[in-house]
């Protein structure tokens, strides 16, 4: 049992070693001794808090809606039936980082360009990054009210198409400027086939950021698409280097112009904006 000292609680268990007199003696407590008494016993009774209670708002980081889960879910249904209606294309695609056989083999079959699994898995890829864009701007930036709506959401579905048009189309001008007609092909396989991986592996790591809104996911998914960016640098260069006798070090730079610059670019601005409010 806890040893208290005497003046804050009596031990029953302990006996008294000297015996009580049960005769009452009424003593006379000088001034002196009582005012000496009086700073030694402490007071269990304090004063009352005299200031005013301000509460603060509290900030809320529920950045979970309904939809969110509905277009997750649609992504998965999405995946499911092209696995079911198309399994030897899906298989294919899915093949396309173990060499270049598995893409002869594939274009020699069909054109992944003109397919429906390519324009819904691009369609899947442009709303996926739009809903880890915005939840990533709700949570770096801790505005609620301002991102996490549906205008918003319009907004970066709208830019992340035009980076996936404008990455298309920057591909055919290359090619065409270059007159390499015959590996448009082979990269736009290569970029599609990297594109379902990183879809495959952002559905679970969006799903984490919903249900806890840190930027520990925000990290993680932006280092899954820095690997991707890397991925297709490093199997583009591969893929054009069999199809053309373009010299290596040119196809690098050329890569590396079109991958690791522009999200690079995008990653620095983001991080300029959520810390100093401006990307300059």
């Amino acid at each position: 049992m806890p040893q208290y000292p005497d003046i804050f609680y009596h031990n029953p268990f302990v006996e008294a070693s000297q015996p009580v007199d049960t005769v009452q003696v009424a003593d006379s407590i000088p001034l002196a001794d009582s005012l000496a008494r009086d700073n030694v016993v402490p007071s269990f009774i304090t004063s009352g808090f005299n200031g005013t209670l301000n509460p603060l708002p509290r900030i809320t980081y529920e950045i979970l809606q309904g939809w969110n889960l509905a277009l997750l879910g649609l992504l998965l249904l999405l995946i499911v039936l092209n696995k079911q209606l198309y399994p030897r294309q899906f298989r294919q695609v899915l093949s396309v980082p173990g060499g270049v056989a598995h893409t002869n083999q594939l274009l020699r079959e069909w054109n992944p360009m003109r397919s429906f699994v390519c324009v819904s898995f691009t369609l899947g890829y442009i709303l996926l990054m739009a809903l880890f864009a915005q939840k990533s701007c709700v949570v770096l930036s801790r505005d609620v009210l301002t991102y996490n709506n549906g205008r918003m959401y319009g907004i970066l579905v709208a830019a992340t198409a035009g980076w996936v048009l404008l990455r298309h189309f920057m591909l055919r001008f290359v090619n065409w400027l270059f007159d390499t007609h015959d590996t448009l092909d082979r990269q736009m396989t290569v970029e599609f086939s990297v594109s379902i991986f990183t879809l495959f592996v952002m559905v679970p790591v969006t799903l984490l950021l919903l249900y806890n809104p840190t930027k520990y996911f925000i990290w993680i998914g932006l280092a899954i698409l820095g690997l991707a960016a890397v991925l297709r640098l490093i199997y583009g260069i591969i893929e054009t280097r069999v199809a053309t006798k373009i010299s290596t070090f040119y196809i690098f730079l050329y890569f590396c112009a079109l991958e690791i610059a522009p999200v690079a670019t995008l990653v620095t601005a983001g991080l300029r904006y959520f810390g100093h409010g401006s990307v300059f």
